[in-house]
């Protein structure tokens, strides 16, 4: 039989309670930034901005494509460049850092405040002053969502002037 002395007990068990009501906390801090994206159509707004920048990254090859070679570039091309753009940037690959970013640079209760306040609740008389404290956080998480993505993406630059270079050289042949 383990005798188990209570004075070395006891803080083990007030530790793991520690423990695993922080892991809570953090886990609802993870849910409100995912609820807060959610609300906000951040990824529908993301994926939008990445389509617009693929219509005018695909206008800018062809462009350099006719000026150098006067060869307009076939929609297959530019089929695929639009596809490498589409799998790199869509938002799912990017949702889960988002939101830990969110989670690691705001408060619990400052996630609810904009939870309620992008959900048409607005912002209670009481809170204007936190809620101004919070739109100082803004550049700072923007600046970490940037780094984030450009960090966690491949790009598709290198990808798209090959089947550039590919297909220029085949038109030529």
């Amino acid at each position: 039989m383990i005798k188990i002395s209570r004075g070395i007990f006891w803080p083990s068990v007030a530790l793991f309670v520690c423990l695993l009501a922080t892991q809570n906390a953090k886990a609802d801090k993870l849910d409100d930034a995912h609820r807060l994206l959610k609300i906000t159509d951040i990824g529908e707004q993301f994926e939008l901005t990445a389509k617009s920048q693929t219509s005018d990254i695909l206008r800018t090859y062809s462009s350099i494509v006719v000026i150098a070679t006067d060869i307009n570039l076939p929609e297959s091309v530019k089929q695929q460049i639009s596809y490498c753009y589409f799998q790199t940037y869509t938002w799912d690959k990017f949702e889960p850092g988002i939101a830990k970013i969110f989670a690691d640079n705001l408060s619990q209760i400052e996630l609810r405040l904009l939870i309620d306040f992008f959900s048409d609740r607005s912002v209670p008389p009481t809170q204007i002053e936190q809620f101004k404290n919070l739109r100082k956080k803004a550049p700072t998480i923007e600046q970490l969502s940037i780094d984030f993505i450009l960090n966690h993406s491949d790009g598709c630059d290198e990808h798209n002037v090959e089947l550039i270079l590919a297909y220029l050289a085949s038109y030529t042949s």
